[in-house]
C-alpha cells in the first residue's frame, strides 16, 4: 500500500497536484507539468542556478512552502557541496545517520540496506555530536586556560629568576671586589712590614760591617806595630817598647754576625699556608655553588 502510495505521489505535479501532464524534470529531480513550471518561468523572476542541483532562487522555492505535497521536504540552506548529500542509488537526500556503519543514508536506504540498523536524523546525530563537540571545545578551552596561567607562571618564574640570578651576581662581584681589596691591602701591608724588617736587618748588617771593618783596621795596625816591634836589633829596646803595648789584640773582639733570614723564611712560610687555606676555601665555596645550580 505504502509502494502504490509512492508510486502515485511519483507521477503528481507538486504544483497544481494532479497528475503531470507533459511531465519534465528539473535538476533538483521533481518532475513539474510543463505549463505549470513555464507559467512559474514566465514570472520573468531571476534566478541564478548554481552548479549545485539543490540550490535555488527564492521563486523557485516558493512552491515547497505553498504546495501541500513539497511542505513535507526539508529544505537546507545553500551549499556548494550538496551534490554530495544526494544518495546515488536512489536520488534521495540524505537526511539519516546509520551510527551502526557510521553513514549518512536517504530514508529508502534506511528501510532497505540499513533496515534494523541505529538509526537517528542527520540533526539529531549533528545534536548529539554537537554537544560532544562542545564539550571537547569546553575541555581544550580549559586546558588552554590551565596552560596560560601555567606559561604566565613561567613567565613570571622566568622574570623572578633574572632578577635573583642579576642580585647574585652584584653580591658575588661585591663579595669577590671586597676580598680582593682586603687582599690586596693585606698584600700590601705585608710587602712593608718585609721592606721595613729588610732595612732593620740591613741597617743591623751595616753597622756590624762597620764594626768589623773598624777591627780589621785596628788589628792590621797592631800588626804593622808588631812588626816594627820584632824588627829593633836592641834587646833592651825591643823589652821596653813590649811592656808599652797597651792592649792585647785578643781584647778587641766585636759580635759574631749572625744570620737574620729566618724571619723572611717564616714570612714566606706563613702566607703559603694562607695561600692553600683561602684555595681550600674557595673549592668549598665552589661545591657550595655547585649544590644549588
Amino acid at each position: 500500500m505504502a509502494e502504490k502510495q509512492l508510486d502515485r505521489e511519483a507521477f503528481m505535479c507538486p504544483i497544481c497536484l494532479d497528475l503531470l501532464e507533459n511531465p519534465v524534470t528539473i535538476s533538483c529531480g521533481h518532475s513539474f507539468c510543463m505549463k505549470c513550471l513555464q507559467d512559474h518561468w514566465d514570472q520573468q523572476v531571476e534566478c541564478n542556478v548554481p552548479s549545485c542541483v539543490v540550490s535555488f532562487c527564492e521563486s523557485h522555492l516558493q512552491p515547497h512552502r505553498d504546495v501541500t505535497m513539497l511542505q513535507k521536504h526539508q529544505l537546507v540552506a545553500p551549499s556548494n557541496k550538496l551534490q554530495e548529500n544526494i544518495c546515488h542509488e536512489h536520488n534521495k537526500l540524505k537526511e539519516i545517520f546509520c551510527r551502526t556503519d557510521q553513514l549518512l543514508i536517504c530514508y529508502l536506504c534506511c528501510i532497505d540496506q540499513h533496515k534494523g540498523h541505529d538509526t537517528v536524523s542527520s540533526a539529531a546525530e549533528r545534536a548529539h555530536r554537537q554537544e560532544e563537540l562542545e564539550a571537547k571545545t569546553d575541555l581544550l578551552k580549559n586546558r588552554v586556560q590551565h596552560k596560560e596561567a601555567n606559561l604566565q607562571r613561567l613567565q613570571q618564574e622566568a622574570q623572578d629568576i633574572n632578577r635573583c640570578a642579576q642580585r647574585a651576581v652584584q653580591r658575588s662581584g661585591d663579595m669577590f671586589k671586597e676580598v680582593i681589596q682586603l687582599l690586596e691591602k693585606r698584600r700590601s701591608e705585608v710587602e712593608q712590614q718585609i721592606r721595613s724588617e729588610e732595612q732593620i736587618q740591613l741597617g743591623r748588617v751595616q753597622k756590624l760591617q762597620d764594626q768589623l771593618q773598624q777591627d780589621v783596621t785596628e788589628l792590621k795596625r797592631s800588626i804593622s806595630e808588631l812588626e816594627e816591634l820584632s824588627n829593633i836589633p836592641d834587646h833592651n829596646q825591643f823589652i821596653l817598647r813590649c811592656l808599652l803595648l797597651s792592649t792585647d789584640p785578643e781584647t778587641t773582639k766585636s759580635k759574631t754576625p749572625t744570620s737574620h733570614q729566618r724571619y723572611f723564611e717564616d714570612v714566606t712560610r706563613a702566607l703559603s699556608v694562607l695561600g692553600d687555606k683561602l684555595k681550600f676555601t674557595l673549592r668549598e665555596f665552589e661545591i657550595v655553588v655547585q649544590k644549588f645550580l
